[in-house]
């Protein structure tokens, strides 16, 4: 067919535009294209094509979007890296607290990962130590501990980290006494005479008397024990590395003191974050602490 001139692209607009509006509007996009094609026959000008617009493919499926676990990461690390046998504190806690935040303290002081969230937290106790847990568990039970954790916003969730009173409690945890669940029974007593009685008050307050001029023995507090490590400091004792289970049993063997291992850790990271010693993984994977050449 030979070329259309302007005036005739006008005409046929002119007659597509009045078949589309004999429709409803919301046809009338379709209907005008259609009629543009049924008046050219689909030719080709030189001033561009009048031909129907392709069809429109319909949209295809895109594929899922895998999304991954970001948790799986340090949890994966962590797994792999903790040996249960050197923690046996955890296993002995019977509380989900108390649980928690050894793994928060065994993250940071072993393993330089300081944070954890509740589910990277019960797949640790449930995975490596054989304790069953669930993060909602470990999540209500942090969440309510807001003196020992600092809790941070984590994507949908919260991210925690212990913080010094949270180690100030595990360190003297050794030392607390559960109570009974029930207190005994009393035992019904008959009345004494009023002579038995008074024999009986003047005894206690005998007693009493004698246990004032008793000096009483002192607790071990953290200050102290910080100062034990750094009286050892002093006097050459880490110029050589040692690690934990060392400085243990030579202050058991040499001075006759008692640290609980949780004590002893949170001690000699306190005089690392003070640059008094240093600390370097040996061979077998443990810590081993030299004084700090600074």
């Amino acid at each position: 067919m030979s070329k259309r001139t302007v005036p005739d692209l006008k005409e046929l607009f002119k007659q597509a535009s009045e078949i589309a509006q004999q429709v409803p509007e919301s046809m009338q996009q379709a209907a005008f294209n259609r009629a543009i094609d049924l008046l050219t026959g689909g030719v080709q000008s030189d001033r561009g094509s009048l031909s129907p617009p392709p069809k429109r493919e319909k949209n295809k499926k895109k594929p899922p979007i895998i999304k991954t676990d970001v948790e799986n990461s340090p949890a994966d690390d962590l797994l792999s890296a903790i040996d249960s046998t050197q923690h046996p504190g955890v296993l002995s806690a019977s509380k989900v607290l108390d649980r928690s935040l050894m793994v928060l303290q065994i993250a940071l002081t072993d393993h330089e990962v300081d944070g954890l969230t509740p589910s990277v937290i019960a797949r640790i106790l449930t995975d490596k130590f054989r304790i069953n847990t669930t993060k909602y568990a470990v999540s209500m039970t942090l969440g309510k501990a807001t003196t020992l954790v600092n809790r941070i916003p984590d994507g949908q969730g919260f991210l925690y980290k212990i913080m010094a009173p949270g180690e100030e409690y595990l360190a003297h945890l050794g030392e607390k006494v559960s109570s009974p669940t029930a207190s005994p029974q009393r035992k019904r007593v008959r009345k004494k005479r009023t002579a038995d009685n008074n024999d009986n008050t003047a005894k206690k307050k005998a007693k009493t008397k004698q246990k004032k001029g008793t000096p009483k023995k002192a607790k071990t507090t953290s200050t102290g024990q910080k100062a034990v490590i750094v009286s050892l400091i002093e006097s050459g004792f880490f110029d050589k590395g040692k690690t934990g289970p060392n400085v243990q049993a030579h202050l058991k063997t040499k001075r006759g003191l008692n640290f609980l291992t949780n004590q002893l850790r949170v001690v000699l990271l306190r005089l690392v974050r003070e640059e008094k010693l240093e600390r370097d993984k040996n061979a077998e994977g443990q810590y081993e602490y030299t004084k700090s050449k600074a």
